[in-house]
């Protein structure tokens, strides 16, 4: 086998969760005969887009640019651009409409004790683990994960050999986590506490101790390029010169859009504008130890000589607003 086998999104966001699903259970089942079925990671980001340059790459990194990916999925869609619904489609396979999850509220069903009890109690991962992988997951799982009337930190969902669940949406510094159903508190240490770099150590750490006897998945859910756009200190200062595309919908009426669209015109001011642009730049600043994630997330695979056996996704829940039809910037809006 050649490569990493990668997948990456290529339109509004992310593959649909559906295709992203079948795929995954695809690779996992047809090699689940042979001698070892073959490894998985999926990688999945928070808000990140396509068509507004959120998948441009800067470094020179292993895996931002497009052309370079060996699969490309560029005809699916999520399903919906809302944090927990499109997630809870990812993870059980499902349209929102028939998992319940309806946003991000745990009113709305996210990480709802309903939501726990139903389609939570089918997601893949408990069929991989089936099939006798490994499983570990570190990061973002849905917007109100952790709660009290979640079920708390205790609460562990079927399938994971190795839990690292973010307890809320996300944040890169001053986070709870859940270690395998314990309460662990981070502060603001950048060498200790920095979420994207934390999810990086404890994948590498399994990769240590796994048994090489038996396949494994890996799902790593950074913050970026997540709202509160916390950096990395030694990437806070790039790309001073970048702004948001200004695209032929850029501070304009959407005539054809829901009607809070259609109004009169009415362009953004000075200070949205200015804000805009530093949202803008601060998203891509995040997204660079997301580079770095991924880059030696690869590199360990390859030393561990699982990376030729290793099918990698990359693909995020929703894409992101930036300016279009009056609007300064959003991620939930069709």
């Amino acid at each position: 086998m050649e490569g990493p086998r990668t997948g990456a999104p290529a339109r509004g966001g992310l593959p649909s969760a559906l295709a992203l699903l079948a795929v995954l259970l695809t690779c996992c089942v047809r090699c689940a005969g042979s001698a070892r079925a073959s490894n998985v990671v999926l990688v999945l980001v928070d808000d990140q887009d396509v068509q507004l340059g959120g998948m441009v790459r800067s470094h020179d990194l292993c895996h931002i640019r497009l052309s370079s990916l060996p699969r490309l999925l560029s005809t699916q869609f999520t399903v919906t651009p809302l944090c927990c619904p499109s997630r809870s489609s990812i993870l059980s396979g499902r349209y929102p409409h028939n998992h319940g999850v309806r946003n991000n509220s745990l009113y709305g069903n996210c990480s709802s004790l309903l939501w726990q009890k139903g389609p939570e109690s089918g997601a893949f991962p408990i069929y991989l683990n089936k099939l006798g992988y490994q499983t570990f997951f570190a990061g973002k799982y849905l917007n109100q994960y952790g709660g009290k009337d979640a079920g708390g930190v205790a609460h562990i969902p079927p399938g994971w050999d190795q839990w690292n669940a973010l307890v809320g949406n996300s944040q890169y510094y001053n986070y709870t986590l859940s270690v395998n159903g314990k309460e662990e508190k981070h502060g603001d240490n950048y060498e200790k506490d920095y979420l994207t770099d934390l999810i990086l150590n404890r994948s590498l750490h399994f990769l240590d101790d796994r048994s090489p006897q038996h396949p494994f998945f890996i799902m790593l859910s950074p913050p970026a390029p997540h709202s509160p756009w916390t950096a990395a200190p030694q990437y806070g200062k790039e790309f001073s010169n970048v702004k948001a595309p200004r695209d032929g919908s850029f501070d304009k009426p959407g005539k054809d859009k829901h009607w809070l669209l259609r109004q009169p015109p009415n362009p953004m001011s000075n200070s949205s504008l200015v804000y805009l642009d530093d949202a803008y730049r601060r998203r891509w600043q995040t997204l660079l130890s997301v580079d770095d994630m991924v880059e030696k997330l690869v590199k360990k695979l390859e030393s561990v000589k699982e990376l030729n056996d290793t099918y990698i996704f990359y693909t995020s829940d929703n894409g992101y607003h930036t300016g279009p039809t009056h609007v300064r910037s959003f991620s939930s809006l069709v």
